[in-house]
């Protein structure tokens, strides 16, 4: 299988790493309009660039792509990529609009296209343990949940250039979003969504500093889900993240802040992140194992763990909140288009 790369920064240069390690699947090049960033990506794995995604498509008669480009960015390329029968995995969010969401969708259904949203928790040991534990009925039945997935200030004002064009309902809230309805088992009916907006502002990025949101379920329960980026970065981790599932006998407690290692010295005192470890050259950790997972599916060894009608359905709830937080009142759910 012949896979291209659209986005070739750190998360398309993790992707290349990842899905090199898979027999049967061949990287043969990545779409990059920075020049800068292209010249990296070349340099690291020797392989051919081009400046769009319909070249890299046109050119290397791909039978799959990884869509890597920020949140905003996705469905141009997705959508070349769908109508020309080129199988998708795209970074979370699948989009950051209804429009472009049931865009990649259509072309995706009606050239037979796969799509995958690339929603790594579903990898992560620690959300394994907790949907077993939840659907072998340890916790009972699911009555609330509540989750934290926030970081510094570091990611919006220098590990990200466009964040501007974002905010932490698509950056983080993906994930969380896409974790509660595994846990509920249940649709989105309803959201309500408070925001904040100053300390980025004042350090020169036009976004939401945090985000604040309840979901309702249609069975009655709820998610309460927090996301800040505006945390100070003397913040031992960079990425603290808590999830909580609470049911009618028990509950699961997930904390994926202090990530097994404390380092303190003169540069200060550091939780570093352990959970995607590089060994022999090599990526590893739940990212590069949900890579492998999208390898297994287009070799037509396995189904995709996630749907594109759940991807589509995260989406909807990310513009229902965002919606909220614009109008400053609960949204009912499903949205008209």
């Amino acid at each position: 299988m012949r896979i291209g790369i659209v986005g070739a920064g750190l998360r398309g240069s993790m992707f290349t790493n990842a899905l090199q390690q898979v027999p049967g699947i061949e990287v043969v090049g990545a779409a990059e309009p920075s020049e800068q960033v292209a010249a990296g990506w070349r340099t690291s794995f020797s392989l051919p660039t081009y400046s769009s995604a319909e070249d890299l498509y046109d050119k290397e008669g791909l039978d799959a792509a990884v869509i890597a480009t920020p949140d905003f960015a996705h469905e141009q390329p997705a959508v070349a990529a769908a109508q020309r029968g080129i199988h998708l995995l795209v970074e979370k969010p699948l989009a950051t609009s209804l429009s472009a969401a049931h865009a990649i969708a259509e072309a995706a259904r009606a050239s037979g296209s796969m799509v995958v949203a690339a929603f790594e928790n579903r990898w992560n040991p620690a959300f394994l343990e907790a949907k077993a534990a939840v659907a072998d009925g340890q916790v009972g039945d699911v009555i609330s949940q509540s989750a934290f997935l926030s970081s510094t200030t570091r990611v919006p004002t220098q590990m990200l250039s466009w964040a501007a064009k974002t905010s932490p309902t698509w950056f983080f809230m993906s994930h969380t979003i896409d974790l509660a309805m595994m846990f509920a088992n249940k649709p989105v009916v309803s959201v309500y969504a408070k925001g904040f907006k100053r300390v980025l502002v004042e350090m020169g990025v036009d976004t939401l500093d945090s985000v604040q949101a309840l979901l309702a379920f249609e069975d009655g329960t709820t998610a309460i889900l927090d996301s800040t980026w505006a945390l100070p970065d003397n913040w031992p981790s960079p990425f603290p993240f808590r999830f909580e599932v609470r049911g009618t006998n028990g509950s699961v407690y997930i904390d994926q802040t202090n990530q097994s290692v404390q380092i303190s010295g003169p540069a200060g005192y550091v939780w570093p992140r352990t959970y995607f470890p590089t060994a022999d050259g090599r990526f590893h950790g739940f990212p590069a194992w949900m890579a492998h997972a999208f390898a297994d599916n287009i070799l037509g060894n396995s189904e995709p763990e996630v749907s594109l009608d759940h991807a589509l359905a995260v989406t909807e709830v990310q513009v229902a909140i965002e919606r909220s937080l614009a109008e400053g009142r609960e949204i009912a759910l499903p949205l008209t288009h």
